[in-house]
């Protein structure tokens, strides 16, 4: 018996999604139409010989179409300086510049969500600086703290990026606050 490939059985299950979802689509109650993180972030990433740590910002802006579905914008920004004895310092600042869909499960505690984000990493070392196709693969937690804010515990992504042909893989991890309009 021949086995579908991977592509053709994403295919089939998506359609089957499709089919089955529509009739539970009105049945819709509140939910937060937009959704926006700020808060601080941490970054581990590849340097290929061996891992740096960076801290910073991240930030997003998503747009719920559904109670289930949204599309998110999302922009990180880490930094780190190395001393370099008597040669001096070198600033390291890398900056994640990622959009995509955003799919959540929403109580009246909290929200649980995942999301499949593309764009461009770009980063800046001393006076170097260079632009990357970048995904970033990842999930999050808020806990809501009354109906037009939510503190997120956590938001974990992957990050893989290419370089002139070469693929990093970094993480990053982020919390803070989120503010919600339009229920």
């Amino acid at each position: 018996m021949k086995t579908l490939s991977p592509i053709a059985t994403l295919l089939l299950v998506v359609t089957m999604l499709l089919l089955v979802c529509p009739p539970a689509w009105g049945q819709e109650d509140e939910y937060p139409r937009t959704e926006v993180f700020g808060g601080a972030s941490y970054l581990n990433a590849d340097a290929k010989i061996l891992r740096e740590d960076f801290y910073g910002w991240q930030a997003s802006v998503s747009r719920n179409v559904h109670r289930n579905v949204g599309f998110t914008a999302d922009f990180g920004g880490q930094y780190k300086s190395f001393d370099l004895g008597p040669f001096g310092n070198i600033d390291f600042q890398t900056y994640e510049i990622l959009f995509g869909p955003r799919f959540t499960a929403r109580n009246d505690t909290a929200t649980t969500f995942v999301h499949t984000l593309f764009g461009v990493v770009h980063e800046r070392v001393g006076g170097v600086s260079g632009t990357s196709f970048a995904m970033g693969f990842g999930m999050g937690v808020d806990v809501n703290v009354s109906s037009w804010a939510a503190v997120r515990i956590f938001q974990i992504d992957y990050i893989p990026n290419v370089h002139d042909g070469v693929w990093f893989h970094e993480g990053r991890f982020a919390a803070g606050v989120v503010f919600k309009w339009g229920q």
